[in-house]
């Protein structure tokens, strides 16, 4: 099955729903659930609680209720639990007092050892003490309500667990959201002021559904090695389809858009591509994007420049053909027939890399536009072309593909990206309702948003090595293979799987070569290699429809 990236509020819905809707299950159970399963995973991640001194700071929403579960658990497990409480046994929720009576109940001087935290001087230096002798502190002080900036004492002991945890051998446990962390968009506290940060947690164990702000930064910075528990919730409730759906690409998702290739197949069963790009200025641009579709599996792939700009591409790779449209540096509206007479037999157009920003070229993308008929991939030079081209691009009867980085989207939606950053999930379905298109809205982490659900994928691959001129150029092309393998998968289907081969790629190169300095076209030459081990670890050929829901 897919995996969910829920918001604050779908959360809600499920617990209400597990809890009090016809299911029924006991609040403390599901508590119960969730202390048992961080104190479980997290086991493994610090080579066992036994011998162990632990800090757990519980907050006063059910966020600290688990944390009351964690304390019993560990210090059964055999580590020594200090547990600070941030209020007062009546401010706390009938299952979570459950929990608390039942840890007062083993309070001693040896495995358990409370403190309603008070903030007096004397406090704060115990705590300091503790928190410099511990091993492991538990992060149960906010869940998944948080927003804005943290108040005291959360702020000051968020604070002085990062110093510690920065000088010392301090592993951070954070439950369901690291404090201060947003669950819905991964903004954290503190952003202009370093002494009201978030808490840096070297593992987050999750609940139910993974949350939004743990794969968005700079929430995913904070949240260190994620692990996420069914807790004992429903399984219906784990699959159901949410209201404004979004989900993180996994790779069964993306092995079954890369079915195995027919052994009776032939090049005209892989797709005939045609990248229609670059200027005498740019034509690496063009050739990296065809080079992209080449590593990608076309069967066949045309490349079609501008006419000064042919004589340095021809030749430099003899998979590609390469010829010269009209007689320019740069396309040109008369030169658009020509192409059109072509593309009648094209599977899939690509364009923008390196294309340039003339007038006339604004001109000729318009005319492919409008009068083709096979899907389109734009990128780079296109997209800063069309932008303020809304009500033309909308109206376009054909499958189109933008591929933006941030500064190009904020061309085309009018938005700041300070304001895409904030909400980048809601900028981006607003953009696709509002322009018809399937977006690829590159970044870290990069979103596709389909044009006919509105669906929103987010691509865990890629790392920070690809920040460098001619990546986007490689996805462009093959995102484009990908939309015209001879399976003919959807092109939201297509473009998901594109993003995820090429940050694995990406991070092929990162194991392979070094964490930067590898270039574009190392990363389409790992492709074929990424997509050879994704065909060996799939167990039997899989028959179904992609589980991208487009």
């Amino acid at each position: 099955m897919m995996q969910k990236l829920n918001t604050a509020a779908q959360m809600r819905q499920m617990d209400y729903t597990a809890m009090h809707g016809k299911y029924g299950i006991q609040p403390a159970v599901l508590m119960e659930n969730a202390g048992h399963a961080v104190a479980e995973r997290a086991d493994e991640y610090i080579h066992g609680w036994a011998g162990k001194d632990v800090v757990v700071v519980c907050g006063k929403g059910n966020n600290g209720g688990d944390g009351f579960v964690i304390a019993r658990h560990i210090a059964a497990a055999g580590a020594r639990a200090y547990v600070y409480i941030l209020g007062q046994a009546e401010e706390y929720s009938d299952e979570s007092q459950q929990h608390l009576s039942t840890l007062q109940a083993m309070e001693d001087d040896e495995s358990c050892l409370l403190t309603y935290f008070g903030g007096t001087e004397r406090e704060w230096r115990v705590l300091r003490q503790r928190l410099q002798s511990c091993q492991v502190v538990v992060d149960a002080m906010l869940g998944t309500g948080f927003h804005g900036n943290l108040r005291e004492p959360v702020s000051s002991i968020v604070g002085l667990i990062n110093e510690i945890a920065a000088a010392g051998a301090l592993t951070v446990i954070a439950v369901d959201v690291p404090t201060g962390v947003n669950s819905d968009t991964g903004a954290v506290s503190g952003s202009d002021e370093e002494e009201n940060g978030p808490l840096f947690a070297d593992m987050t164990v999750t609940f139910g559904a993974l949350k939004r702000g743990l794969v968005l930064y700079p929430g995913r910075t904070c949240a260190g090695h994620v692990e996420l528990d069914a807790i004992g919730m429903p399984a219906p409730l784990l699959v159901q389809p949410e209201e404004k759906p979004a989900y993180l690409l996994q790779e069964s998702d993306i092995a079954e858009v890369l079915v195995p290739r027919s052994p009776d197949s032939h090049k005209g069963s892989h797709g005939t591509i045609g990248i229609v790009t670059g200027c005498s200025d740019m034509a690496g641009a063009a050739l990296m994007a065809a080079h992209g579709a080449v590593r990608s599996g076309a069967g066949k792939v045309f490349l079609r420049v501008p006419a000064q700009t042919a004589p340095y591409c021809i030749g430099r790779q003899p998979e590609i053909m390469v010829r010269g449209v009209g007689q320019g540096e740069y396309f040109t509206e008369a030169d658009a027939v020509s192409v059109l007479d072509e593309c009648a037999a094209w599977s899939v157009i690509a364009m923008g890399p390196g294309m340039g920003r003339h007038e006339e070229t604004k001109a000729f993308v318009k005319a492919i536009l409008a009068h083709g008929e096979c899907p389109v991939v734009l990128d780079a030079d296109a997209l800063n072309l069309l932008a303020g081209e809304k009500d033309f691009v909308s109206s376009l009867d054909r499958q189109v593909i933008m591929t933006p980085h941030l500064a190009e989207f904020s061309r085309l939606s009018g938005l700041s990206v300070a304001e895409i950053q904030e909400d980048p999930f809601a900028a981006a379905v607003q953009f696709v309702k509002e322009w018809r298109v399937t977006l690829v809205l590159k970044g870290a982490p990069t979103l596709v948003v389909s044009a006919k659900t509105g669906n929103v994928y987010v691509n865990p691959t890629g790392n920070a090595g690809m920040a460098c001129g001619g990546m986007g150029d490689i996805l462009t092309g093959m995102i484009a293979a990908i939309s015209a393998r001879e399976s003919r998968p959807d092109i939201c289907s297509a473009a998901c799987a594109g993003v995820y081969l090429h940050g694995a790629a990406g991070d092929a190169c990162r194991r392979q070569i070094g964490s930067y300095g590898f270039t574009p076209m190392e990363v389409a030459d790992a492709v074929p290699g990424v997509i050879r081990r994704m065909e060996e670890e799939m167990a039997v050929p899989l028959l179904q429809a992609p589980m991208i829901l487009d």
